[in-house]
């Protein structure tokens, strides 16, 4: 539990948490940051394509500073979501948290995935 706890304060969020939200249709904004290509081939339900090298130049017109936003990469081992967070949160973005499993954790899991 606090394990959970921290993890929400540092701006964080676990795979379990992530697919609730999904599933329960809460309001927020799913964002994979990967290359526009592999957002095509597969993303999770209900994601927007923002990849890392297109922020600056698209992040406000498809984000509000006061959504919640999460993102997402491929796998644990991707950097890309991590430095998309940051970058978010240098532009004023104020509830962004980080899925650092990405599509390949929710895969193995046994979650859903669609294409575009």
């Amino acid at each position: 539990m606090l394990r959970k706890i921290a993890e929400m304060g540092s701006g964080k969020i676990r795979r379990k948490e992530l697919n609730k939200k999904i599933d329960r249709g809460d309001s927020f904004v799913l964002v994979d940051a990967r290359s526009a290509p592999s957002y095509k081939d597969e993303h999770l339900p209900g994601a927007i394509s923002l990849p890392l090298e297109e922020v600056d130049e698209k992040a406000e017109r498809v984000l509000s500073e006061d959504d919640e936003i999460v993102v997402y990469c491929s796998s644990f081992s991707c950097t890309a979501s991590r430095n998309e967070v940051e970058r978010l949160k240098e532009m004023g973005f104020k509830n962004v948290k980080h899925y650092a499993g990405g599509i390949k954790d929710c895969k193995k899991a046994g979650y859903p995935t669609e294409r575009s």
